[in-house]
């Protein structure tokens, strides 16, 4: 968490980036349901479940529209057994991208249609539960205005909560996706916060952008390379994670 109070996650995606941010005790982290088997590192100060909607999801998929391969009661159980009251997680999204509009043959309607309905459906089955983790609205679009009219129509299905995340932009310009975290900052009341999906630091670097966002996440931080020639890997090439603790210090310095 930085000085203004923007916290930031860091993506745990993988068995190396799990494994340093587990030696670092980092307290903020995000792990995707894709990677459920793993769960929680044990170090957090407050975890986020991320339900896992990317578009490798559903590409391999046919059929008329995008389905997650399990229902929606098995995630909110999965949330439920990984989270405390302190933690966040995100109701399952249907990307906005080329690659899933062009798969299915669907627009950018139908696909926040689906994530509406989604949101409305999880929100019941979770109060069911009684999950008391902080779920997460995720706003999708493919233009500012898309994002825009998504929020009224979360807010006009009671699927808008206290926490709204920005969906699709992780592959975005830092231009487009600091225009959209501005343009929802303002749209917005003050009340609500605020998450960036795949937020990159070049994006944060953006005029505004740490001021309007109350935080965001990212898998960057770690290049997911082995680098032998690295000025953190010494001597001994069997302390594998020695470069990509540096890189995770960097990163941190950088955010600072």
């Amino acid at each position: 968490q930085l000085s203004n109070g923007f916290e930031f996650y860091y993506a745990a995606a993988s068995g190396t980036s799990r494994k340093v941010l587990e030696k670092i005790e980092e307290s903020h982290v995000l792990v995707s349901y894709l990677t459920r088997n793993n769960g929680r590192l044990g170090t957090e100060e407050k975890h986020f479940v991320d339900c896992g909607g990317n578009p490798q999801t559903f590409l391999s998929q046919t059929g008329t529209a995008p389905a997650y391969p399990d229902s929606h009661k098995d995630y909110v159980e999965y949330v439920a057994d990984q989270t405390s009251a302190v933690d966040r997680w995100a109701l399952r999204d249907y990307p906005v991208t080329e690659s899933v509009k062009s798969h299915f043959d669907v627009g950018v309607e139908k696909l926040q249609q689906l994530t509406t309905d989604a949101h409305r459906e999880l929100l019941d089955i979770a109060q069911d539960r009684q999950v008391n983790a902080t779920p997460v609205s995720v706003v999708q679009g493919e233009t500012v205005r898309d994002y825009l009219l998504h929020v009224d129509q979360l807010e006009d299905a009671g699927a808008l909560t206290d926490t709204i995340a920005i969906g699709s932009i992780a592959f975005k310009s830092p231009e487009f996706k600091q225009k959209v975290i501005l343009a929802l900052r303002e749209g917005l009341s003050p009340s609500f916060d605020l998450h960036g999906f795949g937020v990159s630091l070049s994006t944060l670097r953006k005029d505004g952008v740490v001021a309007a966002l109350d935080s965001a996440d990212s898998g960057g931080w770690l290049s997911q390379r082995t680098n032998t020639k690295h000025p953190a890997w010494g001597d001994d090439q069997s302390k594998s994670l020695r470069p990509s603790l540096y890189e995770y210090l960097e990163y941190t310095k950088d955010l600072g």
